[in-house]
């Protein structure tokens, strides 16, 4: 656990959120214009600068698993409207009736900006996912369903429980975890970070509590820190005792970790840039205030005039006209002061990127392009196999467009090569799989490329989506220093990425091939046949040259980051583990000790070195090149290697059928020779 997460269990004892005088209405939050503005503010998490709504979208998705969130729904709240503890009215759609409450649905933004302005109504919406009711009753709590949603209320009597048992469990290793303390670990972090959210303007609600004793000369209630911060900041650094015996500093420290909005030290809310020229590192509100006690200078003006726009959004409720307008001076003043430094040019993309969903919607139409791909097969050579063979041409084009166009703009955006984690291997194999088989399928015009286009798509746009949803963190990373304009970064990841898609092209072709041999769709020797397998030997040979070339670049790197041109790291011997079987199915090819079903058998041991190198060397957690560990993938990558040994099985007894039935054959033949000789 970091110190801040330290700091926040000893000081963030929240039991209740001050409120103002008047509290603004919900809609004011859902209002379209205000969701705009503050989905458009630039703020600087994880070292690079992106959307307020990127922030939203993944705080929700780690706590919910989802990217939206009901205030009313007859599954999770038993039917019954959630009730505005203001004007005691029910949260509803127009149109609602009391018997048949319609559920709103608030997207990112909209629930962030409830967090931040209504804590009251956020206590009480269903939030947090627990996929495991043991951990809750653990807690001391009466579990739902074995997997359920939790309001932060109906967490909150537990919060002492669950913090002691977190700093319990916290030191077992990851690994060696029970999924009851997995789950209370995680559900505690999520929970401590939410309170930060709802208390996040604490510093301006409340910043010395509700009622502050003793504070300084010139400080009186209300509190702007915008004018009063340096003043503050002296009077602890007078005090000759520890700060905690300041009547009103633990308030005002709670109310700063609140405006930090994470305990996790990366995801600190940081929302004000420096001036240009300054460091690359932008502020925050929480942070200045920390930042300024543990320092000896004052708070420069420039940094008070940030906070003073900052106190003026909140402070302009509950007036709806006030309040944009002081949420678009902050956005614009943001927007320029990014501006001058050079960055944040790509907000906008970002954001459009995120609401295209290209991903998603990918997923999908390789999954309708399959089906149109599956209609060929009813009628062959009729005019309804033609219009279904061009739909699935046009569905599986346009996903495959979708597809590369959003690795393309995460390119953009990011600024560098397409590849830099395990997420994004899998959008880019998986495109490059689409191309692949659409390129096989120019050549080919007999099917195979579009089935293998759209199983590799779908398979890969699904997992790609399975993957952020389970990591549920912000999937465009920065890179270190040293790697942004490496040019081994541009050349070895996407060479060595490509080998291993041309690779699981070749392994995807013999699934087919088995498939169709289960189903007597044809035999050994005959035209489909060796379709299969001259297009499996063909992306094969393209594999080696990809992986051997990547390999090769891969150890020019090496030894001009590290030293050094090979170390036996895990990641290194997957790829020339990859390299050597491909050398074996081709060799054994051509020296005639394999023929088609034995090349099919090959190309299924070489999809299992592929995921091994791909994504089983990351469990290791040993090498340089140790990456993108995920808890549970293991069971997984099982699963794939024990369908392909079901299905190499199959292929060892078509093999020893066949030898079989030629051996018994042979005999047949000599003995029908002797009869028709002439000395019988």
């Amino acid at each position: 656990m970091n110190p801040l997460r330290s700091i926040l269990l000893a000081l963030f004892t929240l039991s209740g959120f001050a409120a103002a005088a008047e509290l603004p209405p919900l809609d004011l939050f859902r209002d379209k214009e205000v969701v705009e503005t503050f989905g458009s503010i630039p703020v600087q998490e994880s070292g690079r600068i992106k959307p307020l709504e990127n922030v939203a979208s993944y705080r929700l998705l780690r706590f919910r698993a989802r990217r939206s969130i009901w205030l009313t729904d007859s599954g999770e709240m038993d039917g019954k409207p959630l009730v505005d503890p203001v004007t005691k009215k029910p949260i509803e759609k127009e149109g609602s009736t009391p018997d048949k409450p319609k559920p709103v649905k608030l997207n990112a933004v909209e629930w962030m900006l409830m967090s931040w302005f209504r804590p009251d109504i956020g206590r009480l919406v269903p939030l947090f996912k627990v996929d495991n009711s043991s951990a809750i009753t653990e807690l001391g709590l009466t579990a739902k369903a074995k997997r359920d949603q939790y309001t932060y209320a109906e967490i909150e009597p537990a919060r002492q429980v669950m913090m002691e048992k977190m700093g319990e469990y916290r030191d077992i290793p990851s690994r060696k975890q029970t999924p009851e303390q997995r789950m209370i670990v995680q559900l505690a972090a999520n929970f401590l970070d939410y309170e930060m959210i709802m208390g996040h303007f604490d510093f301006i609600r409340e910043p010395m509590g509700a009622a502050p004793k003793d504070l300084p000369a010139g400080v009186t209630p209300p509190v702007r820190l915008s004018k009063s911060l340096n003043t503050l900041i002296a009077a602890v650094r007078a005090n000759t005792g520890p700060p905690m015996q300041i009547p009103w500093f633990r308030d005002f420290a709670k109310a700063a970790l609140g405006a930090m909005m994470s305990g996790n030290a990366e995801q600190q809310f940081r929302i004000f840039p420096p001036v240009p020229g300054d460091d690359n590192v932008w502020t925050g509100p929480g942070e200045m205030i920390f930042s300024s006690i543990n320092s000896d200078k004052v708070v420069p003006a420039d940094q008070l005039a940030w906070l003073g726009l900052y106190e003026d959004v909140y402070l302009a409720l509950p007036d709806a006209t006030k309040f944009k307008a002081a949420s678009k001076t902050l956005l614009s003043k943001i927007q320029d002061a990014a501006k001058l430094r050079g960055e944040g040019q790509y907000v906008a993309l970002e954001r459009h990127s995120m609401r295209a969903d290209y991903f998603f919607y990918a997923q999908w139409i390789f999954l309708v392009g399959f089906i149109a791909v599956a209609f060929t097969w009813i009628s062959p050579g009729s005019r309804f196999e033609k219009g279904a063979r061009l739909s699935a041409w046009l569905l599986l084009g346009a996903a495959t467009a979708l597809a590369v166009t959003g690795v393309v703009i995460r390119c953009i955006i990011m600024q560098r090569p397409p590849i830099t984690t395990l997420y994004e291997t899998i959008l880019f194999i998986g495109s490059s799989c689409a191309l692949l088989g659409l390129l096989a399928e120019m050549i080919t015009k007999r099917g195979l490329g579009l089935l293998v286009t759209a199983i590799g798509g779908t398979a890969c746009m699904f997992l790609s989506i399975q993957f952020e949803a389970s990591e549920a963190t912000d999937t465009l990373q920065q890179l270190q220093a040293v790697l942004i304009t490496n040019f081994w970064l541009s050349t070895h990841v996407p060479m060595i990425n490509l080998g291993y898609a041309a690779c699981m092209v070749a392994a995807l072709i013999s699934m087919i091939y088995f498939v169709q041999r289960l189903f007597g769709v044809f035999k050994t020797g005959e035209g489909d046949a060796r379709l299969l397998t001259r297009v499996a030997y063909g992306f094969i040979a393209t594999g080696l040259f990809l992986s051997l070339v990547g390999t090769v670049l891969g150890g020019i790197w090496a030894n001009y980051s590290w030293g050094r041109f090979w170390g036996w790291d895990p990641k290194e011997n997957g790829a020339l583990m990859i390299v050597i079987m491909c050398l074996v199915i081709l060799h054994a090819r051509l020296g005639g000790y394999i023929r088609e079903i034995g090349l099919h058998c090959c190309n299924l041991i070489l999809g299992c070195i592929v995921i091994f190198s791909w994504f089983g060397v990351n469990q290791l957690g040993v090498g340089l090149h140790a990456y993108g560990f995920t808890d549970g993938i293991w069971p997984k990558i099982y699963g794939y290697w024990l369908s392909q040994f079901v299905m190499l099985a199959y292929g060892v007894f078509l093999a020893l059928r066949e030898r079989r039935v030629k051996t018994l054959k042979v005999p047949d033949a000599t003995a029908e020779g002797l009869e028709k000789s002439p000395a019988n």
